[in-house]
């Protein structure tokens, strides 16, 4: 009887148990039926980041966008909100013309023969500030006041200095009329002269010591009596300018000749450049230059070459150029790179480029590109482009975009990477012409010539590289191979040597002054190249 009930009991589970299994599978299929309708036309589910190099977009304008070799990537919403990426649209700006005159770019600095600093000539401790970066200033105008113990005490030497100045006068006077009646002798009475005359130049020794510490004259004649003393020297400025440094707060405490402040007189600015030794020529003691900016697309500045650095760079191979241009209403600000045509001027013949920001422009392998933002929400397009040299924060990309077009500036590297972690085979793929109705770097009349080569298992790729004398050229170099004598980048002809990290873009920058064939090789000379220079 016993056998039977276990029997019963064991039954009665394994019913239960297989009535839940059923359960669980039949809503597994559900949900999976579900997953299915709500994935459609994706091919796997989707990461945070997904490529789909053949799909094609639904929506009519996006398509209308995109071009053949776009490589789209998906950015999921969380992962979007995250990321906090910025983008910007390209923007227009106009080349120099080439034909003007030899082209280098150059940097904003203060007239260095115009700079005044500040400093005060007594310790203490700062009461107040009155002036911030920026500000311009008159020559005299207090820029901070401080509160100083030294000013205290020459105060009160000078206190004493007329007390004993006093004294010393009676006592003068005394010996005139004694040496007269003939009670003192002449030695005692030029003793006398001789001490009245010590202390008027120690009195005017602590008179000028206040001077200095910033008291004026009319103070100082109304200085008479210990309540009338002053510890609040100000810091004035010793000259007109611009505030372009401050130093101090308030509350600090500083010594005597602690730099405050200093001034520019930003009327004349100086625009520092480099150039090659085989420009020289060129650019001599007052040639004419010509400076534009893509801060001011419409306007030129001129000046001209006031000093040619006699010592020349050893690595690079240049010396710095200065040159001198007025600044109306300081529209070129300190730090900001400029364009520098020598013999020539800017003109409106100049072709336009699309500009972007420098970190819109990514390396994937031997490739330059960019990440183009779509029509639809997350979904961005993976573009190669041509790339020039970059100047004032701005690239101009020759091939590849079209102005308008809104690239991801701030956060394109994390795009690149989760590029390559779906398709690492890009590091090694060459590079593919960007298709776009825009002049190719090697157009008739160009800016500059650029070209980009790689290092691989064959070698140099291309080997060789068509150039035009006298127009700026920048190669950039990439090493792909790890295991080679590839490690240096030399140009002999150039005087141009550096180092070519595996992986890492390394751009160096010439005029090639001849035409002629040129090698380039690695530090062993054993993998070679050659550059074919035509007039």
């Amino acid at each position: 009887m016993k056998n039977e009930t276990n029997s019963a009991t064991w039954r009665k589970y394994g019913l239960i148990a297989l009535a839940l299994l059923l359960v669980s599978v039949a809503g597994w299929w559900f949900v999976r039926g579900n997953r299915r309708q709500t994935q459609a036309g994706r091919p796997v589910p989707a990461p945070d980041f997904v490529a789909f190099p053949d799909a094609q977009p639904a929506a009519k304008d996006m398509a209308m966008a995109l071009r053949p070799d776009d490589v789209l990537l998906t950015l999921s919403p969380d992962k979007l909100a995250n990321a906090q990426l910025k983008i910007e649209a390209a923007t227009v700006a106009q080349a120099a013309n080439p034909a003007g005159g030899l082209r280098t770019t150059g940097m904003v600095q203060a007239n260095a023969y115009k700079e005044t600093p500040v400093l005060p000539l007594a310790g203490g401790v700062v009461r107040e500030v009155r002036v911030v970066l920026g500000d311009r200033v008159q020559a005299g105008q207090t820029l901070a006041t401080l509160f100083s113990t030294d000013l205290s005490e020459a105060q009160t030497v000078y206190l004493s200095m007329q007390a004993e100045i006093e004294k010393h006068h009676k006592h003068y006077h005394r010996a005139t009329e004694l040496v007269e009646m003939g009670a003192i002798s002449r030695e005692e009475f030029e003793e006398s002269a001789a001490a009245l005359k010590t202390e008027e130049a120690k009195l005017a020794a602590a008179r000028q010591r206040l001077l200095w510490l910033g008291m004026t004259a009319k103070q100082l004649d109304e200085l008479r009596a210990p309540n009338q003393m002053s510890a609040t020297v100000p810091v004035t400025a010793p000259a007109a300018g611009t505030i372009i440094s401050r130093s101090v707060n308030v509350g600090e405490v500083i010594a005597s000749g602690k730099e405050l402040f200093r001034l520019a007189d930003l009327s004349v600015v100086w625009v520092i450049g480099q150039l090659y030794e085989q420009d020289f020529a060129a650019a001599r003691m007052g040639t004419p230059a010509v400076i534009t900016t893509p801060a001011y697309p419409q306007r030129t500045f001129t000046g001209r070459v006031a000093y040619l650095d006699p010592r020349i760079e050893p690595q690079s191979r240049t010396a710095q150029v200065r040159i001198e241009i007025r600044n109306p209403n300081e529209l070129l600000k300190l730090g900001m790179f400029v364009d520098v045509n020598f013999g020539g001027a800017a003109t409106s013949n100049a072709r336009a480029s699309a500009n972007v920001p420098r970190a819109a422009v990514q390396f994937i392998g031997a490739k330059q590109v960019v990440f183009v933002e779509t029509a639809q929400p997350g979904v961005f397009a993976q573009r190669t482009v041509q790339a020039g040299s970059e100047a004032n924060g701005l690239t101009p990309i020759y091939a590849g975009l079209n102005l308008g077009e809104r690239v991801v500036t701030e956060g394109s590297f994390l795009l690149r990477a989760e590029s390559l972690k779906l398709n690492p085979a890009q590091l090694t793929a060459p590079a593919k012409t960007a298709a776009s109705d825009s002049p190719a770097p090697f157009a008739e009349n160009p800016r500059e010539q650029t070209a980009r080569i790689t290092l691989n298992e064959q070698g140099y790729q291309p080997a060789s590289v068509k150039l035009r004398a006298g127009i700026p050229t920048r190669l950039t170099f990439v090493r792909q191979v790890e295991a080679t004598c590839g490690t240096e980048i030399v140009l002999a002809d150039y005087g141009i040597k550096k180092d070519l990290p595996l992986r890492e873009p390394v751009t160096i920058e010439f005029t090639p002054a001849k035409s002629g064939e040129f090698s380039f090789a690695c530090g062993m000379n054993m993998l070679k190249g050659k550059l074919i220079v035509r007039e």
